[in-house]
């Protein structure tokens, strides 16, 4: 948001200089603007609402969640050390301690859910 603020005022600012001059660009000037207003709203807010919503989904982490990290390895919560680490157990005897802000995918669980075989 700060660059396009940074950007509207140069573009302002050039817009003034450019009207007392005569130059062709303030003709360009609209055209400017409004290509920078589609890239915020169809690129750079698009993915601020993304990350927001991954930081969500790793923030409400609980022991039982099924997980899938960025490097493809799945597994279930097994303890929260901290904000920053969790262990996930991927087999019956294997655990694996990763960041949080590897788990790309929670598949929360559900005990009424599960069907016994």
């Amino acid at each position: 948001m700060k660059i396009f603020a940074i950007i509207l005022a140069l573009a302002t600012a050039s817009f003034a200089q450019d009207m007392q001059t005569g130059s062709g660009m303030a003709s360009l000037l609209p055209m400017m603007l409004l290509f920078f207003v589609v890239i915020y709203f169809f690129m750079i807010r698009p993915e601020q609402k993304k990350q927001k919503e991954l930081d969500k989904m790793r923030a409400a982490l609980k022991k039982g969640d099924e997980v899938v990290t960025l490097a493809g390895i799945c597994g279930t919560v097994h303890k929260i050390l901290d904000n920053n680490k969790v262990v996930i157990k991927i087999d019956e005897k294997a655990t694996m301690t990763v960041l949080s802000a590897s788990i790309s995918n929670v598949n929360p669980t559900n005990d009424t859910t599960k069907t016994e075989s």
